[in-house]
Parts: structure tokens; sequence; C-alpha cells
């Protein structure tokens, strides 16, 4: 029982209105990806950019460590890593949450052996267009009646989400991308696989 009201407590967030993430506009492909400011997980500041380089890279925008929708979806992930890399690719995980609650995401997923990233002032989120705002009565209702404060997981009183989104990169370029607004459907680790390969 007290699993079941965890992950009622942990979805609650999924329940509200999210009109806003039908409102964003993603950065296309063939563009160059962007510059924007980020945490790995000891802290250290980095430009996202850099740390991407000329690598080929699957970057995946995720809400935190507190969705469970999210972290099923890293774990998912984390089975076909080794195809991923087989195929030459980087697997990099975004999320708003603090560095310092990076191990969050890794605790409750299964499989999980590859880079995340603290996005914590949304640098990232809002350069790649994926970013929604939480409104100050959804925020305040969910952290007083579901104990789920944005605010605590990122460190940042921003309440900006993204969009779950993966983007597929090679020489610094999005190639493809899956940009969801319905939080609880995912690419898939099958067409992802099929994707990476149309690539290469």
């Amino acid at each position: 029982m007290r699993i079941l009201i965890t992950f009622i407590t942990l979805t609650a967030l999924t329940s509200f209105s999210q009109d806003g993430m039908y409102d964003i506009c993603p950065i296309k492909n063939s563009q160059e990806i962007p510059s924007a400011k980020v945490w790995q997980t000891n802290g250290k500041e980095g430009d996202l950019k850099n740390i991407i380089g000329k690598k080929p890279t699957v970057l995946v925008f995720y809400r935190g460590g507190w969705c469970p929708y999210c972290t099923r979806h890293l774990s998912a992930l984390g089975q076909i890593k080794a195809q991923i890399d087989s195929l030459g690719f980087n697997l990099i995980g975004v999320t708003p949450d603090d560095f310092t609650r990076l191990d969050s995401s890794i605790t409750r997923s299964s499989d999980f052996d590859y880079t995340l990233i603290s996005d914590k002032e949304a640098n990232a989120i809002k350069a790649y267009g994926i970013g929604w705002l939480v409104d100050d009565e959804l925020y305040t209702k969910h952290k007083t009646k579901y104990n789920l404060d944005l605010e605590w997981w990122s460190n940042s009183n921003h309440h900006i989400l993204p969009v779950p989104s993966v983007f597929i990169i090679k020489d610094g370029i999005i190639q493809l991308q899956h940009v969801d607004p319905k939080y609880s459907r995912r690419l898939s680790p099958e067409l992802l696989i099929a994707m990476l390969k149309s690539i290469n």
C-alpha cells in the first residue's frame, strides 16, 4: 500500500492541465545545437554544446527523478545502451533537477549506465525550445497537497519543466527528434535504434 501511495504522489503532477506543454517551439532538424550552461554530477559547470562536441549523441530531456514515467524511460534506454554504443552514439540525460539530486534518477531507474546533466536553471530546456511553465497555483497545489516541490528538486524557482524529448545529434547538428507533449508517450527503444541506424 505504501508503494502505491508513493506512486500516486509521484504521478500527481501529471494529473493537472498541461496546456502549456503544447505551446512550445522545439529546435528544428538540421539546426546546429545551441550553447547552454549546465552542471555535471560533480557540480562542475559547463556548456552542453561543448560537452556534446562533435560526438554523435542521443540527448534525452526528462522532467526529473520524481517522475515515474521518466525513470522507466531511462531504464528502458539503459537496457539498449550497448546497442547505442555499438552504433557510435553517446547517451546523455538532461533534467531540471539540481546536480545534488541526480542520484534520485539513478536509484529509481535500473540498467543505468550513462551520463546525466543538471539543467537546474533550465538554460538548455529553453535553448532547445521545449520548456513549459508550471504556474504558481499549480506549483503551490502540488507542493502542499502532494509534497512535490519543484523548487526543491531544481534548487531554483523558475518552475520550468521540459516536454519529454529525444534529440539525435551528429556533427553538432540535430538529425532527428522526438518531442511529444503527451508525457506518458515516450520514444520506444526499438524506434530509437531504428532512427540511429537510419542516420548511420
